[in-house]
């Protein structure tokens, strides 16, 4: 979203908390745009739940309720849209196909590629029009499963386990080494804004990553820092670090 749509959706937010009189329901959100939300609605005090239909879930609905009911009581208007996956693709042709149908990003949740299935995340709203029209994917045919709330199961995230030796602990020297490109590429990047580290946006190259952070790479995908405490006989550091698929 861009800065004149996040004012706009707090404005909506605030005024949301103003009339906490029952559930309200908001979009899906990535992880940046939650914080903001957050720190939003604290000022306010009135409860509020994010949800992706799961619980490991990345991108989550907003649901803004009074206190007298209880989150188990909440209702989320969420169903996910499931089919086999029996040719080659990723996270980017579905979202293209979604995209081409005229569906707002803020109308999905997570995108799931498994080996054998495809999940997505998807707001109430959209269900008898995905079920009309959503029916293929890079030209292919697939043939779709609607699955309600109440149906709904996790999903086992993908990741593969890197070792890769760095110099130092420099977001630059690392974002290159993950994901195989330039030094020089690894500026550009992070110049243009692609780079978060723990769902912040980081404009500066030598800026420091510890064990734990979770580096964002627009277009290119998540990747997470397990340790970083080992070290060569040349001083240099090796990684362990999960790249989500």
């Amino acid at each position: 979203m861009t800065d004149k749509k996040d004012r706009y959706l707090l404005s909506r937010i605030t005024a949301a908390c103003q009339r906490n009189y029952e559930p309200q329901f908001f979009d899906f959100y990535d992880e940046m745009l939650q914080k903001k939300i957050v720190d939003t609605i604290n000022n306010s005090g009135v409860p509020y739940l994010f949800f992706g239909g799961y619980s490991d879930a990345e991108r989550k609905m907003l649901c803004i309720y009074p206190e007298y009911l209880l989150e188990a009581e909440l209702d989320w208007p969420i169903f996910a849209i499931e089919f086999d996956k029996t040719f080659p693709l990723d996270h980017r042709n579905v979202l293209g196909e979604l995209m081409h149908l005229g569906i707002t990003r803020e109308s999905v949740g997570d995108i799931n590629i498994g080996d054998k299935t495809v999940q997505i995340l998807v707001h109430q709203r959209l269900h008898d029009y995905l079920w009309t029209n959503f029916n293929q994917v890079k030209g292919r045919e697939i043939n779709v499963r609607l699955k309600e709330y109440a149906q709904i199961s996790g999903f086992q995230k993908e990741f593969k386990r890197l070792s890769v030796i760095v110099a130092s602990n420099r977001l630059d020297g690392i974002i290159n080494k993950i994901w195989g490109f330039s030094r020089q590429n690894s500026l550009v990047y992070i110049k243009q804004g692609k780079v978060r580290v723990n769902y912040t946006e980081i404009g500066k190259n030598d800026f420091r990553l510890q064990p734990g952070d979770i580096i964002s790479l627009r277009g290119k995908g998540k990747a997470r820092i397990v340790s970083m405490n080992e070290r060569t006989k040349k001083g240099n550091i090796r990684l362990e670090v999960d790249q989500y698929r």
